[in-house]
């Protein structure tokens, strides 16, 4: 048992290790297409690419959960247990299924004369296969095949902006829609070329409508929960684009750009900690974990300082940005743990229903937030702070929900001196002065509340270093 339990802590571990490398690479290319695109482009054709992305945050809700039932099913299972036979009849269902969907999609753009929903709605089958693809190495611990995804969709992505961008020299948005469509039919190609070689799986067709079926009905919840999710996560943004001005839409979009490269460093977590709560019962060590993550999350989030920096001698036409971008990341700090830690807990243990309903209360809490936020103050700050409250709501209601990991003081303490704190120092402090404060507090609340795992999270920094150093000896 101890052995078992070893390996899955080294499984761990390494797992966090791939999907972190590739994630850094994924960071390098994010922090120029996020500050070189807005930069030369229009301020419109900026809101026509978000627009894009907005509407894409949606397209996994066509799968019916089917892919969020394959994601459960394999949950602590290795690859090679799936078999080729079984792969070739998701992917077979997959594509029939979502060919029928991309045609009901296409239909509705066109009554629409929706350009961007049109394009959105042709990405449909190559987003959702490789979105199914991704779960299924997800959940059989197959990190580096998952970690190799991620780097072909940054590389491509960030090799098409900078042609079109530096090369032809063109402002034109549908073109940039277009290559990250292309992108995504190209990483299914290269995945379906992975699978082939490294597994020798030559996946045919094969339809079973009764694993439809089933899989549907097992992550049809899943998907909900995960929709609502994603909903609860862009309330903000349909509110300022369908309220106010294009304007006022690319300079929250750019600030929730800005904030998703965080996710890169967030995701490793959330993507490991599924299958090591799987086969893991002790939440103590998932205690230790929840802990490191909230320290890991509020030293993460100082990396607003230095994007306020290039905002201010770099970026001065998206400067009207500056609060709103130190709002949302303080909500990152929640989303670290929510996400990583609780999320995975209820994934685990096939609380779907539960997560569920309570992002269906979050929703509720966030439209009212939103809605009083708007025609009180009808400004980008005044939804930010909205959507901060409702995701503090939703850390509350996971507390309580997971009895096993309720917050010590020590945990709440941090919280609430350093929240607060980050936003005063943002808001109201110049850039590296901010930085500076901000810092000193949580690295003396660090050592004064939580030593244990502050030496822990040091220490394996220092072991990631000293083994990236020895292999590149």
């Amino acid at each position: 048992m101890a052995k078992n339990d070893g390996n899955v802590k080294d499984n761990l571990k390494k797992g966090i290790m791939l999907v972190f490398i590739a994630n850094l690479l994924n960071l390098v290319i994010s922090l120029v297409n996020g500050f070189i695109l807005p930069k030369y482009l229009s301020v419109e054709s900026y809101a026509d690419i978000k627009t894009y992305q907005l509407y894409a945050g949606y397209i996994g809700v066509a799968v019916l959960g089917y892919s969020d039932g394959l994601y459960l099913l394999y949950g602590g299972k290795r690859f090679s247990d799936i078999g080729r036979k079984e792969l070739t009849v998701c992917r077979s269902n997959l594509i029939l299924f979502q060919g029928i969907v991309t045609a009901l999609a296409i239909t509705v753009a066109g009554i629409l004369h929706d350009k961007v929903l049109l394009i959105t709605a042709i990405s449909i089958i190559p987003v959702n296969v490789v979105a199914t693809y991704k779960n299924i190495f997800q959940a059989t611990g197959e990190f580096k095949v998952y970690s190799r995804i991620l780097n072909y969709t940054s590389i491509l992505n960030f090799i098409g902006s900078m042609i079109l961008l530096l090369v032809i020299g063109t402002d034109d948005s549908l073109l940039y829609i277009g290559w990250m469509v292309l992108v995504t039919f190209i990483v299914w190609f290269l995945m379906e070329n992975k699978i082939r070689n490294q597994y020798g799986f030559r996946l045919g067709f094969s339809l079973s409508i009764q694993n439809l079926v089933e899989n549907i009905k097992s992550g049809f919840v899943l998907m909900l929960g995960n929709f609502s999710s994603i909903l609860m996560t862009s309330i903000d943004r349909w509110f300022v684009k369908a309220l106010m001005s294009v304007q006022n839409f690319a300079y929250y979009s750019f600030v929730v750009s800005v904030e998703n490269l965080i996710n890169i460093f967030i995701t490793p977590i959330v993507t490991t900690m599924y299958n090591y709560i799987c086969v893991t019962k002790d939440f103590e060590k998932i205690r230790r974990i929840k802990n490191v993550c909230l320290l890991a999350a509020l030293f993460l989030v100082a990396s607003a300082f230095p994007a306020r920096f290039i905002l201010e001698v770099y970026l001065t036409k998206y400067l009207a940005s500056k609060n709103v971008l130190f709002i949302l990341f303080s909500t990152e700090v929640l989303y670290m743990v929510i996400k990583g830690i609780y999320v995975n807990v209820y994934k685990a243990r096939k609380q779907q229903n539960l997560y569920f309903l309570q992002l269906v209360v979050i929703i509720v809490v966030g439209i009212i937030f939103n809605a009083v936020g708007y025609f009180m103050f009808k400004t980008n700050e005044a939804i930010a702070g909205a959507t901060l409250l409702s995701v503090i709501c939703w850390y509350v209601i996971c507390s309580f929900s997971v009895k096993e990991l309720i917050p010590t003081w020590k945990e709440l303490l941090i919280l609430v001196i350093a929240l607060p704190t980050y936003i005063i120092c943002g808001v109201f402090l110049p850039a590296v002065e901010g930085c500076i404060i901000y810092l000193a507090v949580v690295c003396a609340l660090a050592f004064a509340l939580m030593r244990e795992e502050t030496t822990f999270m040091m220490g394996y920094l220092r072991g990631m270093i000293k083994g990236k150093v020895k292999r590149g000896r």
